[in-house]
């Protein structure tokens, strides 16, 4: 599939709705979106909410959405902070 710039606004679109406090792409969708197979996310919303938005993703982009939950505890995870040193804030 090909990531393109329409995809990333509808994903800045639907994080704010979901009040989205931070939104960082990766992956493949980030490196060589021509070629990727998902939609790497790492979002800060809150609750199971950050599940939410990802099934409202795949549903309307059509593309799997692998989501990371941002905030607490979780950024100090050695993973997260690959994704935050990585990855493309977008929100």
């Amino acid at each position: 599939m090909i990531v393109t710039p329409e995809h990333i606004a509808t994903i800045i679109a639907r994080a704010k709705e979901y009040g989205a406090r931070r939104l960082i792409l990766f992956g493949s969708a980030l490196d060589t979106p021509e070629n990727a197979n998902d939609i790497d996310l790492a979002a800060d919303i809150p609750g199971l909410e950050v599940f939410v938005f990802a099934d409202d993703l795949e549903r309307e982009l059509h593309c799997p959405i692998d989501i990371v939950p941002l905030g607490g505890d979780s950024d100090d995870h050695p993973f997260v902070q690959y994704v935050l040193r990585n990855g493309k804030q977008l929100l």
